[in-house]
């Protein structure tokens, strides 16, 4: 039996084949090392690639040369670079490392420490705090990488606006006033001719409507403003006072009373008013509250403990005041007695305002045992001392809260303004949000989301002076003392009851200009 074989080529064959194949293999060679040799980088064409079957690491193709990534720096942006305090906005962060913690600080005190994505971003929206009018740096800082990025912030004024319900009447006509702008939820100061009719609580849009009646004043012009409490802002505008008309308006307190308090006490029978002085309107002038700093000292004094941001608006003319040159603002009255030079009355004196109930508010009342260890002025050591006990009884941080007022307390005046503290920090029993200290000049209020504000303590006492819609808690409290109801224009010294106030002259003190 016989297995078939295939045929054996001849040595010719064999050789043709083997050079034909040595041939074609330098054909697919070639190319492959001409194109190793040429200039690598990405001028390399791609149409110069292998063919199938050739190996790639041979080639210089362009995907295998790339540049090294650089990180984007990190940036910081504002939702609104400009606005008023008390405003809430939003600062964005990218760049930074992800899922670390990012401190973000506005005028170096902390509003927040969000934490980054996965990206390196974050948002993070907080409250402007209550600062002076001017420019600010906001900073972020990567807690674990250190990247830092930082913008500026201007404050501004407030966008509160207000309205009245008719632009001129005579005395005794029912009006309203109506402002806007003002930030949820806030209690707002309704003023007339210095004069308080009302503290609405504005709306959800930040609105407050304040019906009142036209008080009996001479024909002029006249100044209506609304002050925020919480947010700072303020609005004003003008109103005309026109003759009375031939059959006169009842006689009443120059704005009406709430509902809640009793009926004022009745008052002398004033004589004619006389036009108050002009005033000038300078850089010295406010016309948020319709008054001018006259006093040389007393501006000096202002402008050299923090101004605004430490007084508040003026609220009163130059006047006599238990015998010695004042002038009341919002916060604090500036006394010059003759050859003291400028200083704060100590408001939270016990003569002049002990109270610890004022307007839904519940005070911490001096603290006997704090005010026994304040180290005495005579002590040769004072300076010292003084400061070690402010630092021990001051707390930036109270209750696990940022109350910093500490940080307050030494940013706006020490104890020139303040004094020593007479209390320790407390909560407010009715709103564990809201966290008090009391000093000899001042109390300090912070706010749980919103920073650490003062009490406006001298605009209590006006209202207390001129029985204007006195909150019914600090009514209760305060209608016994000698300061009470005390505003009689026309009166001799502008004075109900001279003899309760010694050396007191309220001549034209809350008249504006």
């Amino acid at each position: 039996m016989h297995l078939d074989r295939a045929p054996q080529a001849s040595p010719l064959r064999r050789v043709l084949v083997i050079t034909v194949a040595c041939a074609m293999a330098a054909v697919l060679v070639l190319p492959g090392l001409a194109l190793a040799q040429a200039t690598p980088g990405p001028t390399t064409s791609p149409t110069m690639a292998p063919t199938a079957g050739t190996n790639p690491t041979t080639v210089a193709s362009p995907t295998t040369v790339t540049s090294p990534t650089t990180a984007a720096a990190p940036a910081l942006t504002l939702s609104n670079n400009k606005t008023a305090p008390g405003t809430q906005i939003t600062a964005n962060g990218s760049g930074f490392k992800p899922t670390e913690v990012v401190d973000v600080t506005f005028n170096g005190t902390s509003v927040g420490s969000p934490t980054a994505d996965s990206g390196g971003n974050f948002a993070l929206s907080f409250t402007v705090p209550q600062v002076p009018l001017g420019s600010y740096g906001v900073l972020a800082s990567g807690r674990n990488s250190g990247l830092s990025a930082s913008t500026n912030f201007t404050a501004t004024e407030g966008p509160a606006t207000l309205t009245l319900s008719v632009p001129q009447a005579a005395p005794g006509t029912n009006i309203s006033m109506s402002a806007s702008g003002f930030q949820p939820g806030e209690v707002v100061q309704v003023f007339f001719n210095g004069a308080s009719v009302g503290t609405p609580t504005a709306d959800t849009n930040g609105t407050v409507t304040v019906p009142f009646s036209i008080p009996t004043l001479s024909p002029g012009q006249y100044v209506a403003e609304a002050h925020g409490q919480t947010s700072g802002f303020a609005a004003n505008a003008s109103f005309t006072v026109l003759a009375a008309s031939a059959t006169p308006a009842p006689t009443a307190a120059p704005t009406a009373q709430p509902t809640a308090q009793p009926t004022a006490q009745p008052q002398p029978t004033p004589g004619a008013v006389p036009n108050a002085p002009a005033m000038a309107h300078d850089d010295r002038y406010f016309s948020q509250t319709g008054y001018r700093i006259d006093d040389d000292q007393v501006w000096g004094f202002f402008q050299a403990n923090g101004g605004l941001n430490t007084f508040g608006y003026p609220v009163s003319r130059t006047i006599t005041f238990l015998g010695c040159p004042v002038q009341m603002f919002q916060a604090q009255i500036i006394q010059v007695c003759q050859g003291q030079g400028p200083a704060l009355i100590n408001m939270l004196d016990p003569d002049i305002f002990p109270y610890t109930q004022v307007n839904g508010s519940t005070f911490p009342g001096p603290d006997p045992t704090l005010k026994s260890n304040t180290p005495p002025v005579s002590d040769p050591n004072y300076s010292t001392l003084i400061v070690d006990f402010v630092n021990q009884n001051v707390p930036d941080t109270f209750n696990g809260q940022p109350v910093n007022f500490l940080q307050t307390f030494n940013t706006l005046g020490g104890l020139q303004i303040w004094g020593a503290p007479i209390s320790n920090p407390q909560p407010d029993p009715s709103n564990a949000n809201f966290i008090y200290q009391r000093f000899q000049r001042g109390i300090m209020h912070y706010i749980a989301g919103q920073g650490t504000q003062r009490i406006l303590l001298a605009d209590y006492l006006k209202a207390v002076i001129m029985n204007q819609n006195v909150p019914p808690d600090l009514f209760g409290q305060s209608r016994e003392s000698r300061f009470f109801n005390q505003y009689c224009p026309g009166n001799p010294g502008w004075l109900c009851r001279p003899s309760d106030l010694g050396g007191t002259d309220l001549t034209f003190a809350f008249v504006q200009g």
